[in-house]
């Protein structure tokens, strides 16, 4: 490259400017996002690090020191051409996941998802993720089925684990999504008897309050049909604040898996 430029300095000056803010990225947004992990409980045995430190009690410190110990170990590997395709392919594996999930929220409809680029468009979204991954196999193969084995090895443990935490995400609106297309695709279709499925309104209440009723609808329901615990207010909206707040409390439906 400094062959064919005018001023071969510019081009050593480019690179290292690069690399030193490639490496600052790393060094400080690896940390946080580590910590938000941690956080969540998503893994055992790390949630040590989720613990915030410095001035403002949130700075990722043990992250800091854990990925400066990190980058330490492979620099004293004295061989960075024999690791530089596993980091190439886990930082093309992380652009494959963000361009699937910019296709994913667009598939999806999600409302909080406004992409304001004048020419984003989902497929392209969707090439470029397999683009990443075609990329991966012409850098190194068998790197690149390490990469794809671990990060399955991850998100199969989170989806098996299931965390009790709601990130709003694009999976779960794709959800809404195609339960509202089936619903209108069954308006759409007369009934018949093979297809017959019990869907009853069961003026429960709370759920919890009334519990044999909600048992006796769920064991004639046999979860094939749908079954609606409803409760009647009486009054004005607004005076029926704590039992919104209360209905919303109520995990007897969860807990004894009424259907």
């Amino acid at each position: 490259m400094e062959v064919v430029s005018g001023v071969g300095e510019i081009i050593t000056a480019g690179i290292f400017s690069a690399t030193l803010s490639s490496a600052l990225t790393s060094l400080i947004s690896a940390p946080k996002v580590f910590q938000a992990v941690c956080k969540d409980k998503l893994f055992p045995y790390i949630h040590i690090f989720a613990k915030g430190g410095g001035r403002s009690r949130q700075e990722p410190i043990r992250g800091y020191f854990l990925t400066f110990v990190i980058a330490v170990g492979f620099i004293l590997i004295g061989e960075l051409n024999g690791i530089a395709p596993i980091i190439s392919n886990f930082f093309l594996m992380s652009y494959a996941l963000i361009n699937y999930s910019c296709f994913n929220a667009s598939l999806a409809k999600s409302p909080g998802w406004r992409p304001a680029f004048k020419y984003y468009n989902k497929w392209v979204a969707l090439f470029g993720s397999l683009l990443c991954i075609a990329i991966m196999f012409v850098v190194n193969w068998w790197t690149a089925l390490i990469t794809i084995v671990i990060v399955g090895v991850l998100f199969g443990y989170v989806a098996y684990k299931k965390p009790d935490v709601n990130w709003g995400s694009s999976s779960t609106a794709l959800l809404h999504v195609t339960a509202l297309r089936a619903t209108y695709r069954l308006q759409q279709t007369e009934d018949h008897v093979k297809n017959f499925r019990p869907q009853l309104l069961v003026l429960t209440g709370l759920p919890s309050s009334r519990p044999d009723l909600a048992l006796l609808a769920s064991q004639i329901n046999r979860n094939v049909g749908a079954v609606v615990c409803g409760q009647v207010l009486v009054g004005m909206f607004e005076s029926h604040q704590m039992a919104r707040q209360t209905c919303k409390r109520d995990t007897f439906i969860k807990t004894e898996k009424v259907m």
